[in-house]
């Protein structure tokens, strides 16, 4: 998998996660603990060592594409996603454990980030499947993937010890290949818009 592949939007820049993205990416997660409480987003110094750690051997295994969202304008680390679960023989992968610095909700980062995920999954590393889940209690979350275009396909019970140690059912969503052309039109009118707001408000 091309791990180094840095993914260039109008908005931001993604690039491989690196050890210089992790300051800035940490002080993000421990400020906003309420915000990510239902996330696998780590809530200590302590616990983002250990999850980067996994983060970067998933890696070098091949099973994952970890990114630091980078503010094209002024070069600021304001979050990260990755591609995970990558498995090449079957074309699938999934798509999560993002998160975001509040002060950008609403701006088009978000959705430019997870076009040019969702774009470098289909178009380049020719994915027939992109899996999203996340925890029945986060309903922000199970918003924001439904905007994305992704179809939900099912809830799995009792499925993960979250990090508040509730035993959680994950919501799971879909997107093939065959709903990518309507879902990348859906993710590029989006950004448009969000790009024209910015525009008027200089």
């Amino acid at each position: 998998m091309p791990s180094e592949a840095v993914l260039e939007g109008r908005l931001v820049r993604l690039e491989p996660l690196a050890e210089r993205h992790l300051p800035p990416l940490v002080a993000i997660a421990l400020a906003h603990p309420e915000e990510y409480r239902l996330t696998s987003t780590p809530a200590s110094a302590a616990a983002a060592d250990a999850y980067f750690g996994r983060v970067f051997a998933q890696r070098a295994a091949g099973t994952a594409h970890p990114v630091a969202v980078v503010l094209r304008d002024g070069g600021r680390v304001v979050g990260t996603s990755r591609l995970s679960e990558v498995e090449l023989g079957h074309r699938r992968c999934e798509l999560g454990f993002s998160w975001l610095d509040p002060a950008c909700f609403g701006t088009g980062v978000n959705v430019e980030s997870k076009l040019l995920l969702l774009a470098f999954a289909f178009e380049r590393l020719a994915m027939h499947r992109v899996q999203i889940h996340t925890d029945t209690r986060n309903l922000r979350s199970q918003r924001a993937i439904e905007a994305l275009g992704a179809r939900q396909e099912g809830v799995l019970r009792r499925h993960q010890v979250a990090k508040d140690g509730y035993v959680r059912d994950t919501v799971v969503y879909g997107i093939t290949d065959l709903d990518w052309p309507e879902v990348r039109a859906r993710l590029e009118g989006r950004l448009a818009r969000s790009l024209a707001r910015r525009a008027v408000a200089g």
